[in-house]
């Protein structure tokens, strides 16, 4: 008798893990499937420009935080293809060609999550054929500042500062109001070209 509730208990413990990876695959998979879809939208978006002062810089990561006339902030991931990266420095004024950031969900935490905000990013590459060879996702956890709905804008701000992002057409920007702490994933903005020595007027 022992045995066979050993048995059944173990059973159900592998049934459970399986539950469990079946159900982590198949969140990346709509991640991905998500992410792709974003990436055609990049695609076919013409480029914005913006004159900015760099404020942090990370070569190993090709990335740029710049700080726009107005204060604000943006992080960008720099292309491969973009000249001049590496003789970039904290200080710099720049005017850089870019592709929007953009949301790819956004779901609600249960009880705010503390107040406590997180950042976390990785290195993605898009799929073949696409005129972009890697791009930035980061998850964070946020708060909700604003939300322009008929732009289908969203700023968030999270633990190092406060973004503004194009929402994917699928997230239904009805359920979220300034003041709910959200798990995001987003795709950061992709400069296709940066050009030093501007200057930024004040």
């Amino acid at each position: 008798m022992k045995m066979s509730v050993i048995a059944a208990t173990l059973l159900a413990s592998a049934l459970s893990l399986n539950a469990h990876a079946q159900d982590a695959q198949d969140t990346q998979a709509k991640q991905d499937k998500l992410a792709t879809a974003t990436q055609v939208l990049i695609d076919n978006v013409a480029p914005l420009e913006m004159q900015a002062r760099i404020v942090e810089i990370d070569h190993a990561a090709r990335t740029l935080v710049l700080e726009g006339k107005r204060g604000n902030s943006v992080l960008i991931a720099v292309r491969p293809d973009v000249n001049g990266f590496d003789d970039l420095k904290v200080g710099d004024t720049v005017k850089v060609a870019y592709k929007s950031a953009f949301l790819l969900t956004a779901d609600k935490v249960k009880g705010g999550n503390g107040g406590i905000r997180e950042r976390v990013e990785t290195q993605t590459y898009a799929p073949g054929g696409t005129s972009y060879d890697s791009t930035r996702k980061v998850e964070v956890v946020a708060t909700v500042s604003k939300i322009d709905t008929k732009k289908r804008l969203v700023t968030l701000r999270g633990a190092t500062r406060t973004q503004t992002l194009y929402a994917n057409p699928a997230i239904d920007l009805k359920t979220l109001k300034p003041g709910d702490t959200v798990h995001a994933v987003f795709q950061s903005a992709t400069a296709v070209e940066i050009v030093p020595g501007q200057t930024v007027s004040q």
